[in-house]
């Protein structure tokens, strides 16, 4: 009974070891999925008010809302999880709202709360951080342009000015998800290597403890 009590616990190590190795990894690369679907809806979102800026057409507009409603689902989630008591639910709604899967919503918002203060992780949400907050200038610029274009006599040179504004916030969006996606990159290399060290000890603990058993069992059956 002792020799299968202490063999049962470290193969049950070894295997919540695993476990935690994948489901972590798995999270880092949603979260680079993520930080994909949030570029591609912000540029789209971009792409969409240049068409509404130079060809007026109302559709256009209601096409960068659309695509708009992915940063602002993520701010959501982001905003909730920096509270001191966040709501679980919104902060799911709002991850599912940026188009991520909700099978891995769960995993991603476990990957926040409890590593937001590893080094990776903490300068990946400076990166999101920082990319976030230029959706609400973004949004302001954009109203702005609605308002401009729909007036009575839109002036073409206060549209322009408009979609440069927003052709530099883009650039500035654009190198801060750069660093958002080498940084969790990085990261995920780091704790590959991390938990294949882990794994390894486990292993071992668990093989040597097999050997010390085997031998501590024969020698008292020899006896």
């Amino acid at each position: 009974y002792f020799a299968t009590g202490i063999m049962s616990i470290l193969i049950d190590l070894e295997l919540v070891t695993l476990w935690f190795a994948v489901s972590t990894l798995s999270s880092v690369r949603t979260f680079v999925g993520g930080e994909g679907l949030w570029s591609n809806a912000q540029k789209d979102a971009v792409f969409h008010l240049h068409k509404y800026g130079n060809g007026r057409d109302e559709k256009d507009f209601g096409l960068y809302q659309e695509f708009m409603k992915v940063p602002l689902g993520d701010h959501k989630t982001r905003m909730e999880l920096i509270k001191a008591e966040p709501d679980m639910a919104i902060a799911r709604q709002g991850f599912i709202e940026g188009r991520n899967h909700p099978d891995d919503v769960d995993g991603m918002i476990k990957l926040f709360t409890r590593f937001h203060s590893i080094y990776y992780i903490k300068k990946a949400i400076y990166y999101w951080t920082a990319a976030d907050n230029q959706i609400e200038p973004l949004v302001g610029i954009a109203n702005e342009l609605h308002k401009e274009v729909t007036a009575p006599s839109p002036s073409q040179e206060r549209i322009d000015k408009l979609l440069k504004e927003i052709d530099a916030l883009n650039e500035k969006v654009t190198h801060l998800e750069d660093g958002f996606s080498f940084t969790l990159g990085e990261g995920s290399r780091w704790l590959e290597n991390l938990i294949l060290k882990l794994l390894f000890a486990v292993a071992l603990t668990v093989e040597v403890s097999r050997l010390l058993l085997t031998i501590s069992v024969s020698r008292g059956i020899q006896k």
